[in-house]
């Protein structure tokens, strides 16, 4: 699992859906990455990569960045035998838009 242990990941993400693994082009991969994408907006596309959601390309590129330096700071962590580390959940619903 990735862990979001930023404010920005925690709210340009929110979280991060993840499908197994299909052929490239496959009828399999499309209707499991769109599944996961009604209740995220980055999915991990298992052996393939990721894909990002946004209301502009801006924001989807945003979002695939901050993706990809939580999953750093993740391994980061999981080197330095840090399996905690995370963003507070008390805070995580009080978060706002500005």
């Amino acid at each position: 699992r990735i862990r979001f242990t930023t404010l920005d990941h925690q709210f340009y993400l929110g979280s991060a859906g993840r499908v197994p693994f299909a052929p490239a082009g496959s009828i399999e991969l499309a209707e499991s990455a769109a599944q996961a994408a009604q209740d995220h907006d980055a999915v991990v596309l298992a052996h393939h990569g990721c894909s990002t959601l946004g209301a502009t390309v801006e924001m989807a590129l945003r979002r695939a960045l901050n993706l990809e330096e939580a999953a750093t700071m993740t391994y980061r962590l999981l080197l330095a035998g840090n399996h905690e580390a995370d963003f507070p959940e008390e805070w995580r619903d009080r978060i706002i838009d500005v």
